[in-house]
């Protein structure tokens, strides 16, 4: 046997304390796809069978499993102190570190760990890339992608930070006038194919004349904040602003998933895994304002 994979060992030990391979999944910040993948090569590699799998909802672990999860367990172990007294001695690290993240509030919290990380290693080489579109990790466009998905690639590892949560924002005037009964205020929204109508706005204002469209979220924000019409955008960045008020409309579309993804073959590397954990901390930080548990400001109820 050559080339025994510890990372299928890995998902195998996840699988087995979730008891699931769909939770296992999003424990460790990958498809399900994945975590199939790898027990199979797993299985592959040892020529043994893991899992019975004959009840695609409810995996059985099998006796022999049993044995090599508490074998494979030591193994872990043993990896993890292995990490650990290798993180210790690399204060020194060095080299450059690929960023993406989209336009708008989430570069208020990262950009601030971002330095302070830069800080503490003053020999690493930040390229930070702004831009919304996905980039493919696996061409090493970028090391650490922070993206708002559902779906991440299936060579990427991340964690999810939360759900990010959605509302409709306005003016004092336009809430105002919501609250008055006026359901014809100009709204402002992400361009759509075909200039069809977002669901937002068809269903919470389906006679409004005047739908302005952008290209960007910081951008949508601000026409909102100059009272140009209302906007459905992420709790994080609108109940952050005290010109703004929440409309409260009967639909508002769900969100997507945080996530901060790298991939896979850098989960090891150093740099990119010290500035990965000092991203998912920042973020994890501001969780309840990402999903909009935070309480809103008083001025609603003006």
């Amino acid at each position: 046997m050559h080339g025994f994979d510890w990372d299928n060992v890995r998902h195998f030990l996840e699988v087995v304390r979730c008891g699931s391979a769909t939770k296992a999944a999003n424990t460790l910040g990958v498809n399900q796809s994945t975590v199939s993948r790898r027990l199979s090569g797993l299985e592959e590699q040892l020529g043994v069978t893991l899992f019975d799998r004959s009840n695609t909802n409810n995996w059985v672990i099998t006796p022999l499993g049993e044995q090599l999860a508490e074998a494979a367990t030591s193994m872990r172990d043993h990896a993890h102190l292995i990490e650990r007294l290798a993180v210790s001695n690399i204060k020194d690290v060095s080299g450059r570190v690929r960023l993406t993240i989209g336009e708008g509030a989430f570069q208020d919290i990262v950009i601030p760990a971002v330095s302070t990380f830069c800080r503490e290693y003053p020999r690493i080489e930040l390229e930070l890339l702004v831009r919304n579109e996905g980039l493919d990790l696996s061409a090493r466009e970028a090391d650490i992608a922070v993206r708002a998905t559902d779906n991440p690639p299936p060579n990427v590892i991340g964690k999810r930070i939360g759900l990010i949560a959605y509302q409709i924002y306005g003016t004092k005037d336009l809430y105002d006038r919501y609250m008055e009964g006026d359901r014809t205020m100009p709204c402002i929204s992400w361009f759509y194919t075909s200039f069809q109508r977002p669901p937002w706005v068809e269903r919470n204002f389906p006679n409004t004349e005047i739908v302005h469209c952008v290209n960007t979220p910081g951008t949508g924000l601000q026409m909102a904040k100059e009272g140009m019409g209302l906007i459905q955008t992420g709790c994080i960045m609108a109940d952050q602003e005290p010109s703004l008020y929440r409309i409260p409309v009967d639909y508002v579309e769900d969100g997507w998933g945080l996530w901060v993804l790298s991939h896979v073959d850098l989960r090891t590397t150093p740099r990119v895994r010290l500035l990965r954990d000092a991203i998912v901390n920042a973020l994890s930080e501001k969780r309840d304002l990402l999903e909009g548990h935070r309480p809103f400001p008083h001025k609603n109820t003006e």
